[in-house]
């Protein structure tokens, strides 16, 4: 399956509702998703799972920049919250990431033991 296919069977509703097309956002998604991995092409991402999880990453991001812009107003005595759907996408971002963190490059789990670091003791 390839990352435009999953996002159709995965996002349909929210590639609708933002207007995504094929040819544009969901080949700017999958990129962005293969540079997260980080593969120069679909085929050398090897890992659906990993893919799949940078992807979702990936959806919401764009999601998020798509309705950045939109704000709330008041209008013929009826009130229109769009700046709750950034609220909504905020959250699916954040469990996308959490739920891919250990695929993101930049990951990275450091233990210290409580007296490795001369910034945690009380002066």
């Amino acid at each position: 399956m390839t990352v435009a296919d999953y996002i159709t069977n995965n996002f349909g509703s929210i590639k609708t509702q933002l207007g995504w097309l094929d040819s544009t956002t969901l080949v700017v998604i999958t990129a962005k998703a293969l540079e997260l991995y980080p593969a120069a092409t679909e085929a050398a991402a090897t890992d659906s799972t990993k893919l799949h999880a940078l992807a979702d990453v990936a959806v919401w991001r764009q999601a998020l920049n798509d309705v950045a812009l939109d704000y709330d107003f008041s209008a013929d005595q009826a009130s229109f919250h769009r700046s709750q759907q950034a609220d909504i996408i905020r959250k699916n971002l954040a469990d996308a990431e959490n739920a891919a963190i250990v695929y993101m490059p930049a990951y990275q789990m450091v233990v210290h033991a409580s007296g490795d670091n001369a910034d945690w003791y009380d002066t």
